[in-house]
């Protein structure tokens, strides 16, 4: 513990870098107490907080943000059906420019040794990518029935200046139906027996401001209630389109699902139709040194390896047509006879790959 102590003394040095740092520090303090709004040690909100956009509340906006999701899925299903159908053209071109000669010449070698051959159908003339049955959901905008509302409470406000028409008409004893085109005498006069429901006297210009006041009231009242009606309308709306768009995003989202179960599959079948494109040549190759060095015209006259390479290209060949023929896909899901297919399909090849290392 001594030692530790005597360690610690501070040395002339020590204390020369020591003053040196409480200079700077009561620098710094003087900085900071200079400008106060920069030594706040309030949080801000984070970069995920500012930028997280705020649920919309509006009826119509609600059916926007639901239109736009539904957008935004229908377009990663096309994407991954893009991709999905540039790797079949791909496989396509694979199929016809390096697999098929390969089986055509093994075809051409089977019959020569007296087998019928195997007609094998090309692998990708039966995909169907999507559910010709499924419907796409059209989102329409919401009606704000602001001018359905101005109608009607205009309606209203004729209908109110009509009473007010038939009130005046009524205390004035004269006629709904004037003999003659309505004059200002003759308003002026239905107006100032309105005006006695606010004074002893008549009064035209305020019987006028009665009646257009009274008519703009219920304008104004009819349009803000029918407009309030349609807004709680379209809440309801709003809500049903969300419940709808969800729905559809959640069935979109499984057909991408299985959609990738689809390209897995095709992903698979290249590689083992590689796998069988390269055992196909050697096995050719072989056949072709079989034929022309044992001279044989027929299986039968074929040595005995010679005949086991011969069976062996046959299996293959059963395996592609039984594997090329079925339809990779319908109704956008795989087809499990095509996953069988190739299930077996690999078997067979693999247990080839193993007898030529054992």
């Amino acid at each position: 513990m001594a030692n530790v102590e005597e360690s610690v003394v501070e040395t002339p040095v020590q204390e020369e870098v020591t003053a040196e740092v409480e200079e700077q520090v009561e620098a710094a303090g003087e900085e900071v107490a200079s400008n106060p709004q920069e030594s706040s040690s309030g949080e801000e909100p984070s970069p995920e907080e500012s930028s997280r956009p705020s649920k919309p509340t509006h009826p119509q906006e609600r059916v926007v943000a639901a239109r736009e999701k539904v957008q935004a899925t229908e377009a990663e299903v096309e994407a991954c059906i893009l991709g999905i159908q540039k790797e079949l053209e791909e496989f396509e071109e694979y199929e016809k420019s390096s697999l098929e000669p390969v089986i055509r010449e093994s075809k051409e070698l089977m019959e020569r040794l007296g087998d019928q051959g195997v007609e094998i159908e090309p692998a990708v003339t039966a995909v169907e990518l999507e559910d010709p049955e499924e419907e796409k959901l059209e989102i329409r905008d919401l009606s704000s029935g602001k001018g359905s509302a101005w109608f009607w409470g205009l309606i209203a406000g004729v209908a109110t200046v009509g009473g007010w028409y038939y009130y005046a008409a009524q205390k004035a004893g004269v006629p709904l139906v004037p003999e003659k085109l309505p004059d200002m005498g003759y308003l002026s006069q239905l107006a100032g027996k309105v005006s006695l429901l606010l004074g002893p006297a008549e009064n035209p210009s305020v019987g006028a401001a009665v009646v257009i006041g009274s008519a703009l009231v219920v304008w104004w009242l009819v349009y803000m209630i029918l407009v309030a009606l349609r807004n709680v309308k379209n809440q309801r709306i709003a809500q049903e389109v969300e419940e709808q768009a969800q729905f559809y995003c959640q069935k979109k989202e499984e057909c991408k699902t299985k959609m990738e179960e689809v390209r897995e599959h095709l992903h698979t079948l290249q590689n083992t139709l590689r796998k069988y494109e390269v055992l196909l040549r050697e096995k050719n190759a072989g056949l072709h040194r079989a034929i022309f060095i044992e001279e044989a015209e027929s299986f039968d006259k074929l040595h005995a390896k010679s005949q086991e390479m011969a069976r062996e290209v046959q299996a293959m060949l059963d395996e592609l047509k039984k594997l090329l023929a079925a339809p990779m896909a319908r109704s956008g899901t795989l087809n499990e006879e095509s996953a069988e297919a190739l299930r077996h399909a690999k078997r067979v090849i693999n247990d080839l790959i193993l007898r030529l290392y054992n």
